[in-house]
């Protein structure tokens, strides 16, 4: 009744905007946008002018697209859930469709559109959290049911095999993450949690031995012992830490990092963007990165816990989830820390359609935040 209540009463949107978060990623993104022209720069021969068109058209439908979902009661997409999960599905589908599919970095997870490519994981991420999240609702309200349990585990399996076929492990980790998450911000039992990830590790040696092999056994025992492997798979690590280490305290300068415009940094727009960003700002810029990624983390965790209602939460944990891993897979990979995956670092690397879905998903965060259950409706 409560509820019912809430969703009725119309919301001052200027006093419950979270101004905070909001700010938050506008500042990530405009320090990503001066590192990004920067490596683009010498990147291509038009200096980056087109990409960058691209990726601040992509900041702005992001920008437009988060603001009219967070105008919109976050529960209405509870009865749309499967046909934006469908939907995506079938675009996850187009990418094995010769010509239209297009192969990057050893993946087969982009579509062709002609003026630039589209990456359907991405948003394919927010449908399986949103599915999961309604049905982790019910499940809370009726208890376990068979048929439950069988469209939640089918909303997982479905796009991470498909992810697997596109030979994108890191995205695969990343929807795998998600899940553990949200069963434990649904309130999931232990034993059965512990029972699915029993399952996924029995898996392990079948996905060494099979599909582990070639360039992702290499690069993986390459993170083992980057040394052996220095001047081969090993090399993107190795400068991306001489990059780092060369930037000192306050950096080269914007533009001027040797590593940088000499191109000696590989994937420099996409996972290494945080070398560059180290290189030629240092480890002041470094560190601002890391902080202002922690404040946005830090925030989501916060609707996630004052969401009104089961669905809010399971969301917010599982947006949570998608930009913790991402965040930490990235920087840890530029550091040595973490294997190399090719996750990019959100509203920082370069790529229109994961600037779009980002903000999608802070879209989601607003609108959950401004009916929360406390200091919303009550106060």
């Amino acid at each position: 009744m409560n509820l019912d209540i809430e969703r009725s009463r119309k919301i001052d949107y200027f006093r419950k905007f979270d101004y905070v978060l909001m700010g938050t990623v506008l500042l990530i993104c405009s320090i990503g946008l001066i590192f990004l022209k920067s490596a683009m720069y010498y990147a291509y021969k038009d200096h980056g002018a087109v990409a960058m068109k691209i990726q601040v058209i992509g900041l702005v439908l992001g920008i437009v697209l988060a603001l009219i979902i967070c105008g919109l009661d976050y529960s209405f997409f509870r009865n749309i859930s499967f046909a934006f999960f469908l939907f995506n599905l079938g675009l996850m589908l187009l990418v094995f469709v010769p010509r239209i599919g297009i192969e990057s970095g050893g993946s087969i997870s982009w579509i062709n559109l002609g003026f630039t490519t589209y990456q359907p994981s991405e948003l394919m991420k927010l449908a399986m959290i949103i599915v999961t999240a309604k049905y982790l609702e019910v499940i809370q309200e009726e208890g376990y049911r068979i048929e439950y349990v069988i469209v939640i585990l089918g909303n997982l399996m479905l796009p991470l095999g498909l992810v697997m076929l596109q030979k994108d492990f890191g995205t695969a980790l990343v929807f795998c993450f998600i899940f553990i998450v949200m069963l434990v911000a649904g309130k999931v039992s232990w034993k059965y949690i512990f029972r699915l990830c029993l399952l996924g590790g029995a898996a392990l040696p079948f996905i060494w031995k099979f599909y582990f092999n070639g360039v992702k056994r290499a690069r993986f025992l390459a993170f083992l012992d980057p040394d052996k492997y220095a001047d081969s798979y090993a090399m993107q690590l190795v400068r991306a830490l001489q990059a780092i280490g060369s930037g000192g305290l306050t950096g080269q300068g914007i533009g001027k990092g040797a590593m940088n415009s000499s191109g000696r940094i590989p994937v420099r727009l996409s996972d290494m963007i945080f070398a560059v960003v180290c290189e030629e700002g240092g480890f002041i810029a470094g560190m601002l990165i890391v902080v202002l990624m922690t404040v946005l983390l830090a925030k989501m965790l916060h609707v996630a816990i004052k969401a009104r209602d089961v669905f809010g939460t399971c969301i917010a944990a599982g947006i949570f989830a998608m930009f913790f891993f991402t965040i930490f897979e990235n920087l840890g990979m530029n550091v040595g820390i973490m294997p190399i995956t090719g996750l990019p670092l959100p509203f920082v690397s370069k790529g229109g359609s994961a600037m779009i879905a980002n903000f999608i998903a802070i879209g989601f965060i607003l609108s959950i935040s401004m009916r929360k259950r406390k200091g919303t409706f009550f106060s």
